[in-house]
């Protein structure tokens, strides 16, 4: 609904402008003048509403962390034995993030194909993928989400809370960015 209503409100500025011009072309005499002008100025205001409104859309920019202290050393006593549960060692099984952001960097500019065959490209940014077929960036920490979830069958198998899901698969189920790791 939200987005209808912001369409909706981009077209009212091209007739907006459409009218302004034309009511100022009446008054100057040149009607059809004012009016080409209203439509050209409508034309790209509401490029500029549409532009900034993909921007929107797309995902933030990942801020920068900053590099912690180390930390203590942990106690020798095992978990189980200090009387607490043991914990398994988190993401154990998981392919290391950065290996696999190395590799993703490295095969940029290739051609890469989504899950139905649509061919495209991606450059990486900082650390965020832009595909040339869509107008958004996935950060890192996207991928780093899916990776806990590898290998995968079909899309539809990448979390859900993972932003642009099928760029995420087709990337990361390509033998040059998978390798033997999953």
């Amino acid at each position: 609904m939200r987005a209808l209503r912001k369409k909706r409100d981009r077209s009212n500025v091209f007739v907006g402008f459409m009218f302004l011009g034309m009511g100022l072309g009446w008054l100057l005499g040149h009607l059809a003048a004012g009016l080409f002008i209203g439509m050209g100025l409508g034309f790209i205001a509401q490029a500029f509403l549409e532009e900034r409104g993909a921007d929107e859309r797309a995902e933030p920019e990942e801020p920068e962390i900053p590099e912690r202290e180390p930390a203590e050393a942990a106690p020798t006593t095992p978990a189980h034995e200090a009387g607490t549960p043991p914990v398994a060692e988190a993401h154990a099984d998981r392919p290391d993030v950065d290996a696999v952001w190395a590799r993703i960097a490295a095969h940029q500019g290739e051609t890469f194909h989504l899950l139905k065959g649509q061919p495209f490209t991606y450059r990486v940014e900082g650390h965020a993928v832009v595909p040339s077929t869509a107008k958004v960036r996935i950060q890192k920490s996207q991928f780093a989400k899916a990776l806990g979830a590898v290998p995968f069958e079909k899309v539809a198998d990448v979390p859900k809370d993972v932003f642009g899901p099928s760029y995420v698969y087709a990337i990361l189920m390509d033998p040059r960015i998978r390798g033997d790791d999953w």
